[in-house]
């Protein structure tokens, strides 16, 4: 939508939740979080809607995507340890790492703006 708030156009239309948006820094691309398969996952789609796909795959919740400064990675957090961990991955869904590894729940990672080009 416009800063005003006209012109709004929807993105998604599935079963279930979809929330979350994060712009990737080129403005490409919109990643965010929706259950629509039955869980939260990480998705991310082109800015007007197009090509959605699914990054994560997991029985355990992932949410809170957030774009690394120069939008090779994505962080977001997951339960599928047993408890909320911080992870990151590459921004095609590859190498999913838990970076937070803490027996406490970690929620809505961000990136230092030291990271930032």
């Amino acid at each position: 939508m416009n800063v005003d708030g006209s012109d709004q156009t929807r993105l998604t239309s599935t079963n279930g939740a979809s929330h979350r948006p994060a712009w990737s820094p080129n403005s490409a691309k919109i990643a965010f979080a929706s259950d629509r398969d039955g869980n939260f996952e990480i998705y991310v789609m082109n800015t007007d809607g197009s090509q959605q796909t699914r990054l994560t795959t997991n029985g355990a919740n992932d949410r809170y995507p957030t774009w690394s400064p120069d939008g090779s990675q994505i962080a977001f957090y997951s339960g599928r340890d047993g408890d909320l961990e911080i992870y990151v991955m590459g921004a095609d869904g590859s190498g999913q790492t838990n970076v937070s590894n803490s027996p406490k729940n970690d929620l809505h990672p961000d990136w230092s703006p030291w990271s930032r080009p």
